[in-house]
């Protein structure tokens, strides 16, 4: 991937992926949050049918790899995300969110696939400085919902640390049709069933557009970049996201923050903006600099 085709990308990513928090939020209003998840990644599964026959695992390794994957970044994640969604602010999910590029650093750290830095320490202070602000400071919100966010941000980690780590051969498309057949399977046991088939112009539009546009689309740029510049730097670009989720739920939704929230966002977004280097702190000349490799 070259470096205009990374950005475009990106840019894509960012943008159908912010505006999913809004989507999403009145998809879950009107359709149980595991079943909203289920009837999205079976039609995304449906969908990728043709990629998916082109190009599958090879081998019963491969495959569980990718089941893996499947189970952490759609079903696990996916349910924690909507349950958010459902029961807190999508500004405050967004936002919350931004902690997970920050986990990713750490985890990469630990399997010794990336080197820590005094600004790494710095963020993760200065983020949950930010969460400790953030949490249930909205009367709109809910603690409960904030900590589901946490916890989707806490999956979605994993997830992107997992994906660079195994780098198994199926890529894009096709790789998002196994992730969301695995992980179609993995939410079943969540389902209530509630109104079996989503009919309603509120639910089948939502996840009309989940499926082409933050799945299909987005999902597959992201493995991409993933692979191609490393989790941590590709993350980066994550801290975007909930600037497009609360304006979009700030026209949309009616959404407001008040000054903790706001306060508790702008050391989220600071904290592993410094974790991540786009802060530098200056360190004495004697001391020697840490090296990435992703």
């Amino acid at each position: 991937m070259n470096a205009r085709g990374f950005y475009f990308g990106m840019f894509l990513v960012v943008l159908s992926w912010g505006l999913n928090y809004v989507i999403t939020k009145i998809g879950v209003g009107h359709f149980a949050p595991a079943d909203f998840v289920f009837w999205r990644f079976l039609a995304t599964a449906i969908l990728c049918l043709p990629w998916m026959v082109r190009t599958r695992p090879n081998t019963l390794l491969q495959y569980g790899k990718v089941a893996i994957l499947g189970l952490i970044g759609v079903s696990f994640y996916q349910w924690a995300f909507t349950q958010a969604l459902h029961q807190t602010l999508a500004a405050n999910v967004a936002f919350l969110f931004d902690v997970s590029p920050l986990m990713t650093l750490a985890g990469q750290r630990l399997l010794r696939l990336r080197a820590s830095t005094p600004g790494m320490f710095v963020g993760a202070g200065v983020s949950l400085a930010g969460v400790s602000l953030l949490m249930g400071a909205s009367r709109g919100g809910s603690l409960q919902g904030d900590a589901m966010a946490l916890l989707a941000a806490f999956a979605w980690s994993v997830f992107t640390i997992l994906t660079d780590k195994f780098r198994v051969p199926v890529k894009g498309i096709a790789l998002t049709g196994w992730m969301s057949l695995f992980g179609t399977v993995g939410i079943m046991p969540l389902m209530t069933w509630h109104g079996i088939v989503p009919h309603s112009f509120s639910v089948s539009l939502p996840l009309t557009y989940t499926v082409l546009f933050v799945t299909i689309m987005g999902l597959s740029l992201w493995q991409n970049a993933v692979l191609s510049v490393g989790g941590g730097k590709a993350s980066l670009y994550l801290y975007l996201i909930p600037v497009i989720a609360a304006a979009a739920g700030w026209v949309i939704l009616g959404e407001s923050l008040n000054i903790l929230e706001g306060a508790g966002a702008l050391l989220i977004i600071f904290g592993v903006s410094v974790a991540e280097g786009v802060f530098r702190l200056r360190t004495p000349p004697s001391s020697p600099r840490a090296t990435y490799t992703d």
